[in-house]
């Protein structure tokens, strides 16, 4: 279909002339050039007078080209969602950003050399833009599913990832899915007493299509929204759903009324909206994460209004205007309670509503910060017993007692933390966890002392001629980059506190604290590499690693003259990114090679799905297969070096082996060794394999995890 004639009325692109139907790898393929400068796109309608109906599941497929290195999203306007890949050395996330630091990487993928497919399980919303991806109460909706809908693949400006050839597409299809029974993943999880883990996501400027305006919302029943992202958890293998129940401290959807309604935390718009999504994930059988940025309540008279924490120096924290209103105290007792309500009304007075694994909190800037308050210095001055008062005089020239100081807040966090789990455990599930992640950002922190990130490349030689000095992916793993992104303070600049608004994690403080995990933040490869750092997250109940995903905001934007507001080409724009195929997985995959994380979450920036399913499905339900105990890397049990296997002893639930291959190419007749005898099976699905001589051949595709039980006989 792309690569044929366009039909008057059902293609659209921009700038007008723009594409170009090119032969490539013995087929023919709509081409945007990465060698002009500007924005570009073009878009097909899809299924006019097609029959196509509202809240019906669809998958989109686009048929792409995969013979150089590309960059190129897909927004499709049926459900308002915006994904983008990428092949070879391309950065897929833009370099220079509007609003973020991306931290962008470029890999030495192999390219398949053939035509590949991304795929989207999606449900069609009830009206949609035609043009424009709206955003905000006043967007407008006007198309129908009588009409059809309009996809459109573009790419960002060459500038932005300049080694990208440009997007490629033979064909883009349509096919109507089949019931949810046919494409649900069937989970075989480890036995109930065992230790489980868990995936899950929560997702970020998405829920506009429920909420919308006089001119149509996208989706007319807000939990249909939510029913349509349980069935997409169930396809892709997930168990878990981390709904944010606070945005910036902003009420998403629960009854404050019980404690004050809008004088302590302003309503929701949908104050019921949270039942509802819980009857939705009792109905799917999914668990619940339910994340909170807090910033203590927000109402007219909230505690967080009241803005107790106090910089070292100034009034503000930051110049970002969205965080700075309000934010709380944690040394302060009345800030816990002021939290705990929160947990009352979303977690113990709905516990029988749903299962919960636990609570998710995530401060943005100056939401928690390093308090300076004459309460904080004199509760400092107590506990650690000062003859003499510290005043914040002292704290500003004196790097001995700042330290202390700063020690000491640690302490209080982590006795906040404490205490909030212990309440959830009481009062919820003695099961229940508390993760942490001190880590504001969308894309992960910058290393400080490195500016904005850079480039990072596995091969800086592709990248001479292009403007751009990258660091060597090696370099960027011996200097222990993320490690050092993520514990040391944050750079700041003028008269800004950075460093106590967004403070720093101190995963040694709960290396043997049972039940809050501080999460390790990851994305790229080097994200991946440090093995002594992700166990330096580890707890007694395990690890927590969260991926994040970059906005891309607006980034799909032409800027106007002066006076003049600029051209959003497709709407509001937003855009995860990932690679293709296989290598969709990279990060996961490494991930469980290294670290071997419990609890997998996802920050995405848009309406969270996955392009290249098979393999996020197939990574996941062998993933959830395994017991959530510790593991040991076993070493020179695979015959290939790249290929990682991790063993869990089960006790009389057997032994379970975590096979990861590593590399960048696929492996064939990979002999595994295994560490004890007995009936071996693959946990995810519960096939017998033939073993011989205490050893299993196994042929793995580029970062396949395969899960294996071993049952004494």
């Amino acid at each position: 279909m792309a690569a044929q004639p366009p039909t008057t009325g059902d293609f659209r692109e921009y700038p007008e002339g723009i594409s170009q139907v090119a032969p490539i790898l013995n087929g023919t393929v709509r081409l945007l050039p990465n060698n002009k400068p500007g924005l570009k796109y073009f878009g097909y309608l899809l299924g006019k007078g097609k029959g196509l109906k509202a809240g019906e599941g669809y998958v989109l497929e686009v048929v792409y080209t995969e013979d150089a290195p590309r960059s190129m999203f897909v927004m499709n306007m049926g459900c308002e969602t915006t994904r983008g890949w990428h092949t070879g050395r391309t950065t897929g996330d833009v370099l220079k950003p509007m609003y973020v630091n991306n931290i962008p990487e470029s890999l030495e993928l192999p390219l398949s050399k053939r035509f590949e497919k991304w795929q989207e399980l999606f449900f069609l919303h009830d009206r949609y833009a035609n043009l424009c991806r709206p955003r905000g109460l006043a967007g407008e909706r006007s198309g129908t599913p009588e009409n059809g809908f309009w996809v459109y693949v573009g790419q960002f400006t060459p500038e932005q990832d300049p080694l990208s050839q440009g997007a490629a597409v033979a064909k883009i299809r349509l096919y109507k899915a089949p019931e949810i029974e046919s494409y649900t993943a069937k989970l075989n999880l480890p036995p109930s007493e065992l230790p489980q883990r868990h995936i899950f996501w929560r997702e970020e400027m998405a829920d506009d299509v429920f909420y919308g305006g006089p001119k149509g919302k996208g989706v007319v029943n807000s939990a249909d929204w939510y029913e349509y992202k349980a069935r997409l958890m169930k396809s892709l293998g997930m168990d878990a759903f981390s709904k944010d129940l606070l945005e910036f401290g902003a009420n998403q959807g629960w009854d404050s009324a019980k404690y004050g309604g809008n004088e302590w935390v302003f309503q929701n718009q949908e104050p019921q909206l949270w039942n509802h999504i819980l009857e939705v994930a009792t109905k799917y059988d999914i668990k619940m994460m339910p994340y909170y940025e807090y910033a203590g309540s927000k109402g007219r008279n909230g505690l967080g209004k009241q803005r107790r924490a106090i910089p070292l120096s100034g009034t503000d924290y930051t110049h970002v205007k969205a965080t700075e209103p309000a934010r709380a105290d944690l040394t302060d007792p009345e800030t816990f309670e002021d939290f705990r309500k929160m947990l009352e009304i979303t977690m113990v007075e709905v516990k029988d509503k749903s299962k919960f694994i636990g609570a998710w909190i995530r401060p943005r800037p100056s939401q928690l910060p390093i308090s300076f308050s004459d309460n904080a210095l004199a509760m400092f001055n107590a506990e650690t017993k000062k003859s003499i008062p510290v005043i914040r005089d002292q704290l500003r020239t004196n790097k001995v007692l700042y330290n202390e100081y700063i020690s000491w807040w640690h302490g209080k966090r982590k006795e906040f933390l404490n205490k909030v789990r212990d309440y959830v455990q009481q009062n919820v599930s003695k099961d229940a966890v508390v993760l942490y992640t001190a880590d504001t950002t969308e894309v992960g922190e910058c290393c400080p002392g490195e500016g904005n990130g850079g480039l990072v490349a596995e091969n800086p030689e592709a990248w001479k001629g292009t403007g751009q000095e990258p660091v060597s992916l090696e370099k960027a793993i011996k200097d222990r980059r993320q490690f050092k992104a993520m514990t040391l303070p944050k750079d700041t600049w003028s008269h800004w506190e950075w460093q106590h608004a967004a403070p720093q994690q101190d995963p040694e403080n709960y290396h043997n604290n049972e039940g809050v995990l501080p999460t390790f933040s990851f994305n790229r490869a080097y994200t991946v590499a440090d093995a002594e750092a992700m166990n330096l997250y580890r707890t007694p109940s395990g690890l927590a690693m969260v991926r994040h995903f970059s906005l891309n905001e607006n980034m799909f934007r032409e800027e106007a003259a002066a006076g003049e507001k600029p051209n959003d080409l497709l709407g509001y724009f937003v855009c995860d990114m990932e690679y293709s195929g296989p290598y969709s997985m990279f990060a996961e995959a490494r991930a469980v090679a290294n670290g071997d994380p419990r609890f997998l979450g996802y920050l995405s920036g848009n309406s969270f799905n996955r392009g290249f399913p098979q393999y996020a499905r197939n990574f996941n339900t062998a993933f959830l297969s395994l017991p959530g105990l510790p593991s040991v890397r076993l070493e020179d049990a695979s015959s290939d070096a790249e290929v990682v296997v991790r063993k869990i002893d089960a006790g009389k639930h057997g032994t379970y082996l975590a096979v990861v291959n590593t590399g960048y190419q696929g492996k064939q007749k990979v002999t595994i060794k295994l560490p004890v005898s007995g009936k071996v099976i693959n946990a995810a699905t519960n096939q017998e394999l033939a073993a011989s001589d205490s050893k299993l051949t196994l042929d793995l595709y580029p970062f396949q995890l395969v899960s294996l039980r071993i049952l004494k006989q």
